[in-house]
Formats: structure tokens, sequence, C-alpha cells
């Protein structure tokens, strides 16, 4: 396998969806190292609108829980082509 197989797979992705997955990669990888918590991601309608917490409009749909098979699964049938 080349080094430059998975750098030409992602670019073979569509833009949207490599966005995506980039995003929510780094997203998850965040949360496992303790940048970033997972309970300053989920969706509260108070704390959205009423605190002005509008980051959780988008990053309650780029996480997926810790790295795990379930996690593996959600990315490859989210880049799945055909």
């Amino acid at each position: 396998m080349e080094a430059q197989e998975p750098t030409r797979w992602l670019m073979e992705i569509p833009v949207v969806t490599r966005l995506y997955l980039i995003t929510a990669v780094a997203t998850t990888t965040a949360c496992f190292m303790d940048v970033v918590s997972p309970l300053t991601l989920y969706f509260n309608y108070d704390l959205i609108f009423r605190r002005g917490q509008y980051w959780r409009l988008v990053s309650s749909f780029l996480f997926f829980g810790t790295f795990s098979l379930d996690f593996m699964f959600h990315m490859y049938f989210m880049v799945k082509q055909k």
C-alpha cells in the first residue's frame, strides 16, 4: 500500500461528505483526548436559544460517541459509495 493511497481515497469522496467525515473524526478525537467535554456538544434548547450557545446546533450532529466499533460503522456507512 502506497503512502498516497489514503490521501487519494479521501480526495475521491464528495466534498460535503469529506468535510463531515473530517469534522466528525476531529470532534470525537477532541472528546477522546478530553479537550472538549461531550456535555458541551449535546442539543439543549434552553442553552441554545436562551444562553446563545449556537454551536450546539451543529455539534450535536458531529459527535458519535467514543472510538468504538459503532463509531467505525457510522463512519463507514457515511462514506459508503453506491
